[in-house]
């Protein structure tokens, strides 16, 4: 097997020189597809196989419509999305998933009739690409996001860009036309409110805009929502081509006919109101002319939205990162992305190969295609902002599952992947947990859940606690940051809290009474195994941290703690040859995904005969789509599963645990981004989609590829 891999990744290293990403194949069949990813709000997905199967949408499964077609030799044919009514793909089990809104299931004239031939589609780390056969012509419809961690402002910029490259197949010379229309759906919520639409151009950039005229910033916050104000744009990089606010319809109708759209549709106005734009059919769409193609061309439309404010923090009102002094402009963000577009496609898809080799080096073929699918499904699920004090939140939003923001036991699974491409990235993540807690809202000896519920941060939502599981992410997250900044000013900065935080763990942490684990959905247990061993590892973190910061006294009275603590676990949860679900339950067993953090962090306090008798006991309990979270159901949880197989040590033995996970993604008949608490008997989903925990998945990229740690700053 090793020889096998060690050949396969020399061919892709070869593959991927000099940034020839595309030449790697993602086989996996995603679930959903990720096309316009940039935060919560502005994420649009295909929930289908083909790009022109059904309606995009949001990736909560409300529609959220893009459309666009080629016009070959006077023939059209439909790229993306479909005009046709087609039955709602399954997204979501949980009750709170209304029904449809009747007024977005209106049918209309259906103009785009002929869809393309759909020969290809390639999802890789920050791009999603897709081939088609148009007559003589080829066309790749590519949607790029530029999530670079390891630059803010590129990061934090709202804009997306959609790539048309068209070729002939035969060798021949063909006349081409292009059409892209998006729907004012894309600012607004549920209900069909008065919108404004606007074709304008500002600092040399042309575009059309479209938002709600009720402006109601940062008034709407939950779960199963979306982004009611701000402002939508669509801007073609080059400044080329018809820009237009039109009937739908109509415009769809003059592309087929003529292969162009009339552009005076209102009459000479740049900008309409309309009260009911479904019924209206109004729609935002840009023509461009490729002329006679006889050899490759591309041309590049922008996708941006501004959200005006983006997170209220305790009362506070936040705008993007981009625009954190209220002194910027989308019109001059999308003049940068604009020109910077040629230079970005590099750095991305040298971005991807090295994503790509790492993760393929790390777990094979299957391992890198996950990766490269979970990578903006992750990042998205985040808003970055700035605080009044000049600190850095990155601040997600819990997907799915309850609408929570910033919540601790979402970011400790996600954690991996910040960590290995930006330590401050993975400091902004908590950073707006220890402002809290460290404020006068907050009055208990344990950590926050949350902050509030996306995008309002009003303090705690979520009406359970979990204080072990919270105080114990906390400690582990702390000491992961600290072990890539030698000098650990960032556990200097909070020492306080986070001692606290060690002695919670210590007094209550050797056999937890009846608390929730991250796990909730599981309901509380007492005496929990796995739930003690985070809290042991927490404090041995404390003791880490004190010796990086020349405590002495901290360091020697917290190891010897967590020594005891262990041994003490070891003799207690052991029964014949693995370790209990809870200390008083025979015959019971769980999943001890905390335990990785013992090798990663140099801990060393339960040792590996631990994790070996686990791992030999995991081996005869796996289920077709992977192993059980424990032994009282037979579902999981595919973040925990990559964990636990990371303990494995090699290749071979983490992808006992990554197959079964791949296989569920690729054979899965429940469309929607990556859920992560699925069945393991059969291969459906239970709920929590798109959430930002399938960070966790690069658990594995981050230990055999870790990131060097930060010099230590001068004193």
């Amino acid at each position: 097997m090793k020889k096998l891999l060690l050949g396969i990744v020399t061919m892709l290293a070869s593959a991927l020189i000099c940034g020839a990403a595309t030449a790697y194949h993602n086989d996996l069949r995603a679930p959903v597809y990720p096309l316009v990813t940039v935060d919560p709000y502005f994420s649009v997905w295909s929930f289908a196989d083909a790009a022109n199967a059904d309606m995009t949408r949001h990736w909560s499964g409300r529609k959220q419509p893009l459309l666009a077609a080629v016009r070959v030799d006077n023939v059209t044919y439909r790229l993306l999305g479909n005009e046709m009514q087609v039955p709602d793909p399954m997204f979501g089990r949980s009750p709170k998933n209304q029904p449809e809104d009747p007024l977005y299931s209106r049918q209309g004239t259906v103009v785009f009739d002929n869809a393309a031939v759909q020969t290809d589609v390639n999802v890789l780390p920050t791009s999603t690409v897709y081939t088609f056969e148009c007559g003589p012509v080829r066309v790749r419809m590519s949607f790029v996001a530029p999530l670079l961690l390891d630059d803010l402002e590129l990061l934090s910029r709202p804009v997306n860009y959609v790539s048309f490259s068209v070729e002939p197949i035969d060798r021949g010379k063909h006349s081409v036309e292009l059409y892209f229309e998006a729907s004012p759906r894309l600012a607004v919520d549920l209900d069909v409110v008065p919108v404004t639409l606007e074709n304008g151009s500002s600092d040399g950039v042309k575009y059309l805009k479209a938002g709600t005229v009720d402006q109601k910033v940062l008034e709407k916050r939950g779960d199963d929502v979306r982004i009611d104000w701000g402002y939508f744009y669509m801007a073609p990089v080059s400044g080329k081509g018809t820009l237009s606010i039109v009937s739908a319809e109509r415009a769809r109708m003059g592309f087929v006919s003529s292969g162009k759209v009339d552009n005076k549709a209102f009459g000479k106005s740049k900008s309409i109101t309309s009260g009911n734009f479904v019924e209206q059919d109004v729609a935002l769409a840009w023509c461009f002319d490729f002329g006679k193609v006889k050899k490759q061309k591309e041309e590049v439309l922008m996708l941006a939205y501004d959200d005006i404010c983006s997170i209220k923090f305790q009362g506070r009102n936040l705008r993007p990162y981009w625009n954190s002094d209220g002194r910027n402009t989308i019109a001059k963000e999308l003049q940068k992305a604009a020109k910077a577009w040629p230079k970005i496609g590099e750095r991305l898809s040298a971005f991807d190969a090295d994503l790509i080799r790492e993760a393929f080096q790390s777990g094979g073929k299957e391992y890198a295609d996950l990766c490269a699918l979970a990578y903006r499904q992750a990042v998205a699920a985040h808003k970055l902002v700035m605080s009044d004090r000049g600190t850095l939140y990155f601040i997600s939003k819990e997907n799915f599952s309850n609408g929570c923001a910033g919540t601790v036991d979402v970011t400790y699974p996600s954690l991996p992947l910040f960590l290995r491409y930006n330590t401050e990235i993975a400091k902004a993540m908590v950073n707006f947990i220890f402002d809290y807690a460290e404020g006068p809202k907050w009055n208990k000896v344990w950590a926050p859940h949350d902050v509030g519920v996306y995008p309002d941060a009003y303090g705690q939502h979520y009406g359970n606690w979990m204080p072990l599981e919270e105080s114990g992410n906390m400690l582990l997250i702390t000491a992961a940051i600290v072990k890539q900044s030698p000098d650990a000013s960032f556990a200097q900065q909070h020492w306080s809290t986070l001692t606290k935080w060690a002695l919670y763990a210590l007094q209550n942490g050797q056999d937890p009474e009846n608390q929730l684990c991250t796990d909730d959905f599981a309901g509380k247990l007492a005496h929990n195994v796995n739930l003690s061993a985070k809290s042991i590892l927490a404090v041995a973190a404390y003791a880490k941290m004190a010796r990086s910061l020349g405590k002495v006294d901290e360091t020697k009275a917290f190891q010897e703690f967590a020594a005891n603590m262990a041994s003490i676990w070891k003799k207690r949860a052991f029964e014949e040859d693995h370790y209990r679900l809870t200390f008083d339950g025979e015959g019971t067993w769980s999943q001890k995904y905390n335990l990785v953090w013992d090798k990663v962090l140099g801990l060393n306090v339960f040792g590996d005969d631990v994790v070996t008798a686990e791992l030999e006991w995991y081996k005869k309990h796996f289920n077709s789509y992977g192993l059980p979270l424990d032994s009282r159901r037979q579902y999981s949880k595919t973040d925990w599963q990559l964990w636990t197989g990371t303990m494995a040590g090699t290749v071979d033995g983490f992808r006992e645990f990554l197959l079964p996970v791949y296989k569920f993604y690729n054979e899965t008949p429940d469309r929607v981004p990556l859920g992560d608490w699925v069945n393991t008997e059969e291969p459906t989903f239970n709920a929590m989609q798109a959430r930002s925990v399938v960070g966790g998945f690069f658990m594995k990229l981050y230990v055999d590829h870790p990131v060097s740690p930060l010099p230590a700053k001068k004193k």
